[in-house]
């Protein structure tokens, strides 16, 4: 069984960074006793004294570096490291040594200039010695809120069918005619492969911020509409509607039927038909190549040991319901299994009726559902009350679905009719069967819907992958 992830590695190193402070300071304690010990004058042990200061004033420097460190794993803004490093007025005071005191100040947007003064003491004389430092501020990208993982997350390829709320990011999207992805999508692929947006897709919500964006060259056609800006590494060839602006790192070229509602800004050149006079916007020439899309390295997959296949079915002993109750723990991982299958009429239940508890599921082969989902929240209804069945993303008790995960190491499918709730990070392909999806589906293989009239989906965040996924 993998041992239980540590939520943060910074805070790791941050406490060895405690240890160096300690091992310094003891060299200190050291150094001053044998500096008495040989000599008694007052002037050797003033000039200990001072050097102590310096070595606590260099132990300050690491104290804040290490500090700032663990800021910057957690994501906290530059404002909160500041101010964390000035709490309690910097002191910091070592037992039978000295102190040390920080102070910190913003410098520019992303820098922290830190001074930090040593403060050892021998009889009634205080013995000073500054250090300063420029400390930059980066702070390190968080799960929870990065646009790869809004959504659904496929590495190899994702077939794109029916509606979502959230964003889609992948290498190889196909974009079934009349999708609609309420949110953005990230074409991960620097291949000669141009992202072609058609058949009445539409991406990005009218007034959001929601965005297109390409590692490689677009083609919007065929009555497609992108509600937000297009950011495109290689060239942009229009002839539908984007209501916003489009970043080129190539030439971007508008033909008859485009519509952008916005401007322009190219690498390369600009083309439209003569005589064209629907585009109204500017167009700024020798513009810079955009960013690389938002992508995402998906984490290791945890190995949770156990021989226990859960099946739920009708025959034998086997039992037609099964409840996974919430347990207090976020790191939770109990429910672990070999496999696990359900078979259709059958129905299980993740009762969360008591605030604040949480279902973690370790899957460590495939994981087959063909029954029906129900979700409890409260305590006056019954797991398997009607109320609590997952019919649709408008589902009353969706936004629970950030209290559930599972990590599946093989394939994942749903039948036809079978909803699911929740986040679910499988190493294998993931196929939904049924119409309604609440959480995020991630993969690095690929996402397939069984239901080729398309599903639809609503993006809740785990509040798993935002503690423990770096």
């Amino acid at each position: 069984m993998k041992s239980q992830r540590t939520a943060k590695s910074g805070e790791k190193g941050f406490i060895l960074l405690y240890v160096v402070i300690a091992i310094v300071l003891v060299s200190i304690v050291g150094a001053a006793v044998m500096s008495i010990s040989s000599s008694a004058t007052m002037s050797e042990v003033e000039l200990t004294q001072l050097n102590n200061a310096r070595y606590l004033s260099e132990s300050g420097v690491l104290y804040a570096k290490g500090l700032v460190a663990t800021y910057e794993n957690q994501s906290k803004g530059i404002d909160a490291a500041v101010t964390a490093l000035n709490q309690n007025a910097g002191k910091i005071a070592i037992n039978g040594v000295g102190s040390f005191v920080l102070t910190a100040v913003k410098s520019g947007t992303n820098s922290i200039r830190v001074t930090s003064i040593g403060l050892a003491q021998s009889g009634m004389a205080k013995y000073k010695q500054p250090s300063s430092t420029s400390i930059t501020y980066t702070a390190a990208s968080n799960a929870s809120t990065n646009d790869a993982l809004q959504g659904i997350y496929s590495g190899i390829a994702a077939y794109i069918s029916g509606t979502f709320s959230g964003n889609f990011a992948t290498v190889s999207p196909t974009l079934n005619g009349g999708a609609v992805i309420n949110g953005s999508l990230n074409y991960l692929n620097t291949s000669s492969t141009c992202l072609d947006i058609a058949g009445g897709v539409r991406i990005g919500t009218e007034g959001g911020n929601d965005y297109l964006c390409s590692d490689s060259c677009v083609i919007i056609e065929g009555g497609a509409v992108i509600n937000g800006n297009v950011y495109a590494q290689g060239n942009v060839t229009v002839t539908a509607t984007v209501n916003g602006n489009i970043y080129s790192g190539g030439n971007v070229a508008l033909g008859w039927g485009a519509k952008v509602n916005g401007d322009i800004y190219t690498h390369g050149t600009f083309t439209q038909p003569q005589n064209y006079s629907d585009f109204k916007g500017t167009v700024h020439y020798n513009s810079p190549v955009p960013s690389l899309c938002t992508s995402y390295t998906l984490p290791a997959h945890e190995t949770v040991a156990s021989s226990t296949a859960l099946k739920i079915d009708w025959s034998g002993s086997n039992t037609s319901t099964y409840t996974f109750f919430g347990k207090t723990d976020l790191s939770d991982h109990s429910n672990a299994y070999s496999s696990i299958y359900s078979a259709g009429g059958t129905k299980i239940c993740f009762d969360l009726s008591t605030p604040g508890t949480y279902i973690n599921i370790f899957d460590s082969g495939d994981m087959s559902i063909n029954g029906d989902l129900y979700v409890r929240t409260s305590t006056t209804t019954s797991c398997f009350d009607s109320v609590n069945k997952m019919t649709s993303v408008n589902f009353a008790n969706y936004a629970a679905a950030n209290r559930v995960y599972m990590d599946v190491l093989g394939a994942v499918s749903f039948g036809g009719g079978s909803e699911w709730f929740g986040t679910v990070y499988a190493k294998g392909n993931v196929y939904p069967g049924g119409t309604a999806y609440i959480g995020a589906f991630y993969t690095n293989a690929i996402f397939n819907p069984n239901n080729q009239g398309g599903v639809t989906a609503r993006f809740v965040a785990s509040d798993y992958v935002s503690k423990y996924w770096p």
